[in-house]
């Protein structure tokens, strides 16, 4: 009978922050730059906004969470950008 032994509890591991970057083809971690056009619903807004992310569907979602009020236009891949696996910015 195993009621009598002590539960011990497993530590879970922090997760790594969620960033844009993903292993890319060439090994090297990858995002790419997304360039949103707009026209901006309040006022001082720049109606550009640029967001790195894994794909098109995560820059979307980032922009429809944090700026609502601007009316997307147009959307391009403006770059995509490498960092090397052991990077001091990794």
């Amino acid at each position: 009978m195993l009621s009598h032994m002590p539960r011990t509890h497993s530590r879970r591991t922090p997760s790594a922050p969620k960033t844009g970057f993903r292993p890319g083809r060439s090994g090297a971690c990858e995002a790419r730059l997304y360039q949103f056009t707009g026209v901006a619903n309040g006022e001082g807004e720049p109606p550009v906004k640029r967001v790195a992310a894994c794909d098109l569907r995560e820059a979307i979602a980032y922009m429809r969470k944090w700026h609502p009020d601007l009316d997307i236009l147009r959307v391009e891949l403006v770059a995509v950008i490498e960092m090397l696996s052991g990077s001091p910015l990794n």
